[in-house]
């Protein structure tokens, strides 16, 4: 099983606790809009002066939490995700928004019943083929799946399944590989 950090495992306790509020509250899809849209705001390139000011651990913190509250209004954000955000800067961890914002995402998802999946080919599947996969696994799973498509054109044939950090390799490279590796053990005898 994969080891999580401890800085992995805080981060998914920040999303808990707005993820438990908002439900609580019953506003989890509006945090959620807002929460993206802090997020754009946080990421976008014209506003990285912000984003470095509001991550400076040696700026008073009551400077850095009066300047998201200014920002939480110009933005509209709700008074959960405007406390959240405070208590983020209050404890340091505002530099890990993008972390905690996907957590939450994911932590959402799940709790609708929602499932990520990523399907990796060689060459774009057709609308058809994407719904049989979609369906399949939606079955399957008993849970609603959110397909994502990429396609790679290093892969030859078949495709690649991304489900919750799980990969399914159905693509002929891998059966090539796995029968090389089969021969290389001499586990092939002729005529049986």
């Amino acid at each position: 099983m994969k080891q999580l950090s401890n800085n992995s495992i805080v981060l998914k306790r920040y999303a808990n606790a707005l993820i438990g509020v908002s439900f609580e509250k019953k506003d989890i899809d509006d945090t959620y809009s807002e929460f993206k849209k802090m997020i754009d705001y946080y990421n976008d390139k014209n506003n990285s002066d912000f984003k470095e000011y509001i991550g400076l651990p040696f700026i008073d913190k009551k400077e850095r939490i009066d300047t998201i509250n200014i920002l939480s209004e110009y933005l509209s954000l709700n008074k959960t995700l405007t406390e959240f955000l405070s208590l983020l800067v209050e404890n340091e961890r505002i530099n890990n928004i993008n972390n905690i914002f996907e957590e939450f995402v994911k932590i959402k998802d799940e709790k609708n019943g929602l499932v990520k999946m990523t399907v990796i080919s060689g060459k774009k599947l057709s609308s058809s083929e994407l719904k049989m996969v979609q369906e399949k696994i939606e079955n399957k799973l008993n849970k609603k799946i959110i397909l994502e498509e990429i396609t790679e054109p290093d892969a030859i044939g078949g495709f690649l399944i991304k489900i919750n950090g799980k990969i399914f390799d159905g693509s002929i490279m891998t059966q090539i590989k796995n029968i090389a590796t089969f021969l290389k053990q001499g586990a092939f005898v002729y005529g049986n």
